[in-house]
């Protein structure tokens, strides 16, 4: 494996553990989400009991995590943007590699022998 091939590994591990990172954000705030639906179905049950003094450790709880929810949402906005910072990084490797190949170069980093040109001639002016 040449040092463009470890290069290239490198960003797609990258790459993967940042979308690994960015899913597991995604499911901490659906569990978020999830639990402000259920604690707002138990405020709503407890100001129908009337009780409102049961009811402010829940709204309290409630201002929490919604302030959880903001910063993961940043978080996940930062994470999107290193994520897609890697898959461009890598996109740029996968090019060069590309190129590389494209260009006569092997993959040991040897020249490939090129095929044989016809010789360049100048044209007449008469002809």
């Amino acid at each position: 494996m040449n040092i463009l091939e470890n290069r290239i590994t490198l960003h797609r591990r990258h790459c993967e553990e940042r979308r690994r990172y960015l899913a597991e954000l995604e499911s901490l705030a659906q569990r978020l989400r999830a639990d402000g639906s259920r604690l707002q179905a138990e405020i709503a049950r407890a100001v129908a009991l009337g009780s409102a003094e049961s009811a402010e450790p829940l709204l309290q709880r409630r201002d929490k995590l919604g302030r959880s929810l903001a910063a993961i949402e940043g978080q996940i906005a930062a994470a999107g943007d290193a994520l897609a910072a890697a898959a461009r990084e890598l996109q740029r490797h996968e090019l060069a590699a590309a190129h590389r190949a494209g260009n006569g170069v092997a993959t040991d980093g040897r020249r490939r022998p090129r095929s044989p040109r016809a010789p360049f001639t100048v044209p007449d002016r008469n002809g």
